[in-house]
């Protein structure tokens, strides 16, 4: 049985509260793991470390660019090195796949900590020379401590995401993975520790949210959160975080519209639909939610949907050909089939699914049928809350005008795509769709590198590329007089004839 322990100043701690937090087997209900649940009196132990490795001439600050580099990229291999071990971790603690974990979450996480090792030296500021001879230059230097909080659903590669650019910036960190879901971070720390990188600018305190996140938001050494996960629990850290005046950087909830128009490849959107809905069973942040079908083609898409949905592989997540699996836990199940309830209640119809799957060994673990809702509209709460669920909600539009509107229509703005032969059109809706992510006749597929930000109530944040590194960095400019000079403001002079007292 793993025990999984804090990391704290360079040492694996057991929390001083003696108590501990079950890791629960989602495909089967039983014991997979057990941690110890840190407290207030951990995280302050853990910030004052990493406030204590920030400082000047710490072995962490004294580190150059290319050492920390380094020690990312050494990181990365030991990483890579346990894949098969990490992924099996993962699967078993959250329930996502393992032909997902195996061959996504590892790679995300070594390849964050690959891709901002390679950009360390892209931190530049600028010079200026236009002020006589003042010389004005602009550094970019580490914000100091940055907490990280990442989700159960995509646990490793959204910590890697937050503590690589961090971690490159000169930054220590903080980090608290989630307690439905930490076994895959603690080895991934491991990596990290055996990597070399210096006591106390790494650290990990386990525990819940409203204990370990409510302190880590409180800390007044803390300058910045990094948090994804749900709008209410972003809108609560923010708040609580009223203590001292820090930095964000928060992915919050998202209900992404997936728009089909009626001169589509119908084949091509319909099989990316499903990939955007019931991929990792509908808990991904930029889940394509809400289908949104030009009525002139809804008979059509809907047909093939009932056609195709049942033929989807559900089964045990180690096996390799299944391609569906559990919630990741009884309490998430129970929410995404009471989501499902509502539906009904609202007035929507079950087209395919709706319901636990109890048939055998299912029984025993969370699964729930890929569902989808017809007949909704814009006022449902199925259609306008974040269920994080195989559940796919479907509403008819008219014309372009229209399918804007109801894509506009939530109060999120994470993610979205279009189907359309016509690019024009694509273009004009990719526009109009107010997101921090589109997609045009495909949907989750990037291209590494590229930042984004979530818009409204989805966050607060530029992730990616070198804006996103810059987002853990503050500016500061730098006056250099060539030749020193008084500046006679206050010259004390006494004018002839005169006293200017």
């Amino acid at each position: 049985m793993n025990r999984i322990r804090m990391y704290i100043d360079g040492e694996w701690l057991e929390s001083e509260s003696g108590r501990t937090t079950d890791i629960i087997n989602p495909a089967n209900g039983r014991k997979a793991a057990e941690m110890t649940r840190g407290t207030a009196d951990d995280v302050a132990g853990a910030v004052a470390a990493a406030k204590g490795a920030f400082e000047p001439g710490s072995p962490w600050r004294s580190l150059s660019a290319d050492e920390r580099a380094e020690l990312m990229v050494k990181a990365a291999e030991l990483i890579e090195k346990r894949a098969e071990e990490l992924a099996v971790a993962e699967t078993n603690s959250m329930g996502r796949v393992y032909r997902e974990t195996r061959y996504d979450d590892v790679y995300a996480a070594s390849g964050a900590f690959r891709y901002y090792a390679g950009l360390i030296h892209e931190l530049q500021g600028a010079a200026s020379v236009e002020n006589g001879d003042m010389m004005t230059v602009t550094v970019r230097e580490p914000l100091g401590v940055c907490a990280v909080l990442a989700p159960w659903n995509y646990s490793m590669g959204t910590m890697a995401a937050g503590m690589a650019p961090a971690l490159a910036a000169g930054n220590t960190v903080v980090i608290k993975p989630s307690s439905l879901s930490p076994v895959a971070t603690a080895m991934m720390v491991e990596a990290m520790a055996k990597a070399g990188f210096p006591a106390g600018s790494v650290n990990m305190v386990l525990g819940s949210g409203s204990e370990v996140g409510t302190a880590l938001s409180e800390s007044v050494d803390v300058a910045k959160i990094t948090f994804t996960g749900g709008t209410a629990t972003g809108r609560d850290i923010i708040a609580r975080s009223a203590t001292s005046v820090k930095r964000y950087a928060m992915e919050l909830g998202g209900k992404s519209p997936f728009i089909i128009f009626d001169d589509a490849d119908l084949d091509v959107a319909v099989d990316r639909l499903m990939f955007g809905i019931f991929l990792s069973q509908g808990q991904v942040c930029i889940a394509g939610s809400r289908l949104l079908v030009q009525d002139t083609a809804y008979e059509r898409v809907t047909a093939m949907l009932k056609e195709r949905i049942p033929k989807i592989r559900i089964g045990m997540p180690l096996d390799e050909n299944t391609e569906f699996g559990p919630m990741v836990s009884k309490r998430h199940m129970e929410r995404v089939l009471d989501y499902i309830r509502i539906g009904r209640e609202e007035g929507a119809k079950v087209l395919v699914g709706g319901r636990r799957i109890t048939e055998g060994a299912f029984g025993d673990g969370y699964f729930v049928e890929p569902t989808v809702l017809v007949d909704c509209d814009e006022h449902m709460r199925v259609v306008n809350e974040e269920i994080f669920g195989p559940v796919l909600t479907v509403q008819t539009f008219t014309d372009e005008q229209e399918a804007i509107r109801l894509a506009n229509s939530t109060g999120y703005g994470l993610a979205g795509g279009v189907f359309t032969r016509d690019m024009g059109r694509a273009l004009r809706v990719c526009s109009a769709v107010d997101t921090g992510i589109m997609w045009a006749n495909t949907y989750m597929e990037e291209t590494p590198g590229m930042p984004v930000s979530p818009h409204r109530q989805s966050g607060t944040t530029v992730d990616g590329g070198l804006d996103g590194l810059k987002e853990y960095t503050v500016l500061k400019q730098i006056n250099l007089a060539m030749t020193p000079t008084k500046s006679d403001w206050f010259t004390g002079m006494v004018s002839e004839g005169k006293d200017n007292r």
